[in-house]
């Protein structure tokens, strides 16, 4: 066979191979699309989250929309339960609070989120009892971290009997968990206040207005610390502080 005839056959078997292919692509039809839905929990999931966002704005009526359409895709999230929860808590809504809080709790009972924030609801109801039962459960859990909350109710729970070195300890466990939990840092201030210790009581008052921001009980007890250092400087400051920021406090 010559070259010419070898070129020849080469070329007629390209032009059969090109033909084969346009063939091809004029008789391909395009696949349908298929729309592939999210399964419900995914759906409600997201509803939460949205919930829980507007919950943070405290657009409470937004909150809710998203968290009662999650619920009727996804009626077994103890997640959505505490976040209606917690708006009824600041609605100063009780019962319904606690309708919301008991179905958390029964769909996740180790779930020590929710109890911490359905502990501070009780204790906010004036139900100490059952809220320390429940503060001591989440400090007592092994692998749960988030204790600050706990220990700083414990420590409040201690000032209240009058037990201020006990009160003291729990507050300095909650800030060596979370240095930055601005009750405990306000607490502690007031108590090294009290013993006298003034750069100390400065020193967190500090911590809490960087964490906090100038608060009226934080400027307040400022004042007196500054005071009682003798710090004219700072006194006037933090007076000045106080008359524009809350114009009516006492």
């Amino acid at each position: 066979m010559n070259i010419r005839r070898i070129a020849l056959l080469s070329i007629s078997g390209l032009m059969v191979a090109c033909t084969a292919t346009k063939d091809n692509k004029s008789n391909y039809t395009q696949p349908d699309k298929v729309a592939v839905e999210r399964p419900a929990k995914e759906r409600a999931q997201t509803l939460t989250e949205l919930g829980l966002a507007y919950y943070q704005l405290e657009k409470y009526i937004y909150a809710l929309e998203y968290l009662d359409e999650s619920l009727a895709l996804d009626a077994s999230n103890a997640t959505t339960y505490q976040i209606i929860g917690l708006i009824n808590m600041r609605q100063n809504l009780p019962d319904q609070a606690q309708i919301s809080f008991d179905k958390a709790l029964k769909i996740e009972p180790d779930n020590f989120d929710i109890l911490t924030n359905y502990a501070v609801f009780l204790y906010g109801q004036e139900r100490y009892e059952e809220s320390l039962d429940a503060f001591k459960r989440v400090v007592n859990a092994p692998f749960y971290k988030q204790k600050w909350t706990a220990y700083t109710y414990l420590g409040l729970s201690d000032l209240k009997r009058g037990q201020k070195g006990e009160a003291e300890k729990k507050f300095y466990y909650a800030l060596k968990i979370n240095k930055d939990y601005a009750p405990a840092l306000l607490e502690t201030a007031r108590i090294r206040y009290g013993k006298g210790d003034m750069m100390s009581a400065r020193a967190f008052i500090e911590r809490y207005f960087a964490s906090a921001g100038k608060t009226l009980e934080g400027l307040q007890l400022a004042i007196k610390i500054e005071n009682a250092l003798q710090d004219r400087d700072m006194t006037e400051q933090y007076q000045l502080e106080l008359k524009r920021a809350f114009p009516y406090a006492d």
